[in-house]
């Protein structure tokens, strides 16, 4: 496991190892260096998630552990998060969608949902509260979607 801990280490910046930290010592319930599988089950439990027993069991499965340090938890999340989009991938596509000409980024919600859909974006109760979640209602009556709080969310 060591020459993929250091690859894992390699492939992000100062920043993102903090912010990976950050997570890692949030999870990390009782600040013993480790993630078990209580303190996974607690977060899932404290995200409204219950009943993950059996998901949690199979990611440390997966990995041969019964913990995690942080070096394999960077390894763990740093093969997720490569399938993730970089914020400058998420930005330029909604610069598409951008009614202003700001950097707020900000669409028109029922022009970005159709256009999700279009593209194949088919888990529809996800979409929805992410929309919900990133979203004002104008005087006017439409919703506009916020990129740039969006974005600086999932940063």
């Amino acid at each position: 496991m060591e020459r993929s801990e250091s690859a894992s280490f390699s492939q992000f910046s100062n920043d993102q190892i903090q912010k990976i930290r950050d997570v890692f010592q949030f999870i990390d319930d009782g600040g013993d260096g480790k993630i078990s599988k209580s303190d996974l089950l607690k977060t899932y439990a404290n995200l409204g998630k219950n009943g993950m027993e059996s998901q949690v069991e199979e990611m440390l499965a997966s990995e041969k552990v019964t913990e995690l340090s942080f070096p394999e938890f960077l390894t763990l999340i740093g093969g997720k998060l490569t399938e993730f989009p970089d914020e400058q991938e998420m930005a330029d596509a909604l610069r598409a969608f951008d009614r202003d000409g700001t950097n707020e980024l900000n669409a028109d919600v029922i022009d970005l949902r159709q256009n999700l859909r279009d593209a194949g974006f088919e888990n529809t109760a996800v979409l929805e509260a992410i929309l919900k979640q990133f979203s004002t209602a104008q005087l006017s009556g439409e919703r506009i979607f916020k990129g740039r709080k969006f974005l600086d969310t999932v940063e």
